[in-house]
């Protein structure tokens, strides 16, 4: 088992984020910095080895950017520290599907694409439903090349998730029963405004083989659920750093290790496997 710490979920922006007004910054050095700090793992000092970056939200969402300019700052911070971040791409598909997914594969070697976003509320729109509204034929046409790009790819889809009406965790099930083969990663496993959401989402992955939950935003008791009830090889370490604390997040994974009550007495092997393994397998990190 591979002991390599990746954090899938930060963003970086060199200025305060334009829609969640989060700031003044968050830099790419103060990225890497963080990652660098001292972290007790589970009585080891670690330090967090590589990281899936994306841009500021709010800059694929306002001003109408082209796809590379929304992701320009990642993009020259990649090419800084190329061993230890890699690219997850947030997509707007109201603006960039299908016309700009092309760049999307120029992308893939120069600049470490492991992954590719989707934001349903910050872009507002409904995924595909099984009828033809509210998720019909044009959410099809907004969604379907994503998917069908990470398949050409081999790479994973994260989605947001945790809030109404546009990123409910049962709102995924359509898209994975038409993608069976893409990995998909619920974020924050659907807890970010609403946190009792992480049942819906547990649901989820458990009837669902591609369906993995990420941890940041969820409390945790559901945590300890979502170990009992999927296994620690369905979870996935996200900080969303910044703007929340990476080590946080982390000590918050890592304390699944301790017994009962305060822990699930999971195994070194499975922590790592959460903390790093998973990912690093569906992103194909070395």
């Amino acid at each position: 088992m591979s002991r390599t710490i990746i954090d899938c979920h930060t963003h970086i922006i060199k200025h305060r984020e334009p829609v969640w007004g989060w700031g003044p910054h968050f830099k790419v050095e103060q990225l890497i910095e963080t990652m660098d700090r001292d972290y007790d793992v589970m009585g080891e000092t670690r330090h967090v080895d590589k990281a899936l970056l994306m841009t500021g939200l709010g800059l694929t969402s306002t001003d109408q950017r082209p796809i590379e300019e929304a992701q320009e700052y990642v993009i020259e911070s990649i090419q800084k520290y190329p061993g230890r971040l890699f690219f997850n791409v947030v997509i707007n598909p109201r603006n960039w599907v299908p016309d700009q997914l092309y760049k999307i594969k120029e992308w893939v070697e120069p600049y470490n694409v492991r992954m590719l976003k989707l934001h349903p509320s910050m872009h507002n729109y409904y995924l595909p439903t099984y009828g033809p509204y509210p998720g019909g034929e044009k959410s099809k046409q907004w969604v379907y090349p994503v998917f069908e790009l990470a398949r050409e790819l081999n790479i994973p889809v994260m989605i947001h998730m945790g809030e109404s009406p546009y990123s409910i965790p049962a709102q995924i099930a359509p898209i994975a029963e038409a993608f069976p083969d893409i990995p998909i990663i619920c974020a924050h496993s659907g807890a970010n405004n609403i946190p009792l959401l992480a049942i819906d989402a547990i649901l989820l992955a458990r009837t669902h083989d591609n369906i993995f939950l990420g941890n940041t935003w969820v409390q945790p008791p559901e945590l300890m659920q979502e170990y009992y009830a999927i296994g620690a090889g369905k979870m996935v370490f996200e900080s969303d750093c910044s703007p929340l604390s990476m080590g946080q997040m982390l000590r918050m994974v890592t304390n699944l290790h301790l017994p009962p009550p305060l822990g699930v007495n999971a195994s070194e092997d499975e922590i790592y496997q959460i903390i790093g393994g998973n990912v690093a397998e569906m992103c194909h990190i070395n």
